[in-house]
């Protein structure tokens, strides 16, 4: 049972290693979306100051919307993958609770077998004592 628990702690810190990966990938993209907005927006500012013809400076807009868009798209999904984070930490959490309470109880199990040995063992020496004392 103890081996089962654990095999299943293993795979739980496995999943939560995939999320946080998937969650830091998610992460990289939203910066990597919001990077470009920022670069469009220094390119729109410096078209705008360089006195360039409105239709050019006009093709920037449908961009800038596509981005935001992007960027609102990719937030949802770091949230989602943030959740995903919880959730495994969480489930990884009790595993590892469910498995701390099996091991102290087979530590107690241990501790009383052996002293139940101990007590044993005690009983036939002082029974042997006994035998030898009344023989004499």
């Amino acid at each position: 049972m103890l081996t089962q628990r654990r095999h299943a702690e293993e795979l739980l810190q496995c999943e939560l290693s995939a999320a946080r990966q998937a969650l830091s990938a998610e992460q990289a993209a939203l910066r990597e979306a919001k990077n470009a907005r920022s670069r469009c927006m220094r390119a729109l500012h410096a078209a705008q100051e360089a006195r360039f013809r409105a239709s050019e400076v006009l093709l920037y807009y449908p961009y800038l919307e596509r981005l935001a868009a992007s960027i609102e798209t990719q937030s949802r999904r770091v949230t989602l993958a943030e959740r995903r984070v919880t959730q495994k930490r969480h489930a990884l959490i009790e595993a590892m609770k469910k498995r701390k309470v099996l091991e102290k109880l087979r530590d107690k199990q241990a501790r009383a077998y052996q002293h139940e040995a101990a007590a044993f063992e005690q009983r036939i020496h002082d029974e042997a004592g006994a035998q030898q004392h009344g023989r004499r």
